[in-house]
């Protein structure tokens, strides 16, 4: 029920804080790089209208001059941004903190049945370097398990580098195999553990930073679709 989900340490008492804002549209992501909020969906509803109208109105040459600017179009996107602080309060009872993590609802009719076709899952994001878990929940007899794989993967966009005002720049995709997932219990790895295989029925998908580091980190997720992938590559994707 509802939509993707923050959680973050201040459940034990922690320090730790972040943010998540739904990217739709390359005015969405001017008013934040301006430091305002993205437009309300009410104003984009209205917006879509008149930008339809507009759309009709195009004629053969414009479409073609519109074909090749096709690399260049805005991709929407999650952007989770926050603070990592790893100071313990005084008053809570555990011994470490410092963590923040996004979650989607969780799917309906119990979950998404992949059936056994596919091996794994593709990641479209841009990662400011630090290594970000991420999470599946899935249909299990042991309700608290959680299967993790790290994105593990340099800065999407290096420091320093000028952003693109447009777009936001690249983003990679990180093909995660089913294989290479673990279980873990509340942050800890199982000490008994076993395969995720691809009949696997997913009833939600997070993403967990953990990594210790004091600091600000900065996530955006563009897409997260099931792939079936091997040595050449992702099965049947167009170039």
């Amino acid at each position: 029920k509802g939509g993707w989900r923050i959680t973050d340490d201040s459940v034990i008492g922690g320090y730790s804080r972040a943010t998540m804002k739904l990217v739709r549209t390359n005015e969405d992501f001017q008013r934040i790089l301006n430091g305002q909020e993205p437009i309300s969906i009410l104003q984009q509803l209205q917006d879509s209208t008149v930008q339809q109208q507009q759309n009709e109105e195009l004629d053969e040459s414009d479409v073609e001059s519109n074909n090749g600017r096709m690399e260049n179009e805005f991709v929407p996107f999650i952007r989770w941004k926050g603070t990592i602080d790893t100071r313990v309060n005084e008053e809570s009872k555990v011994q470490r903190s410092g963590f923040c993590s996004i979650r989607s609802p969780e799917f309906p009719f119990g979950g998404v049945d992949l059936g056994g076709r596919y091996n794994g899952l593709e990641i479209m994001c841009r990662s400011d370097g630090r290594p970000y878990s991420l999470n599946l929940k899935v249909e299990s007899y042991i309700p608290d398990d959680l299967f993790q794989c790290f994105i593990n993967i340099p800065a999407t966009i290096e420091p320093g580098t000028q952003i693109c005002t447009k777009t936001g720049g690249r983003f990679d995709r990180v093909v995660m195999l089913f294989q290479h997932f673990i279980v873990t219990s509340g942050g800890r790895m199982r000490a008994t553990q076993r395969d995720l295989d691809n009949s696997v029925k997913i009833q939600s998908i997070g993403l967990t930073l953990m990594d210790g580091v004091d600091g600000d980190f900065e996530f955006d997720l563009a897409r997260i679709r099931a792939v079936n992938y091997d040595e050449s590559g992702v099965v049947g994707e167009v170039d």
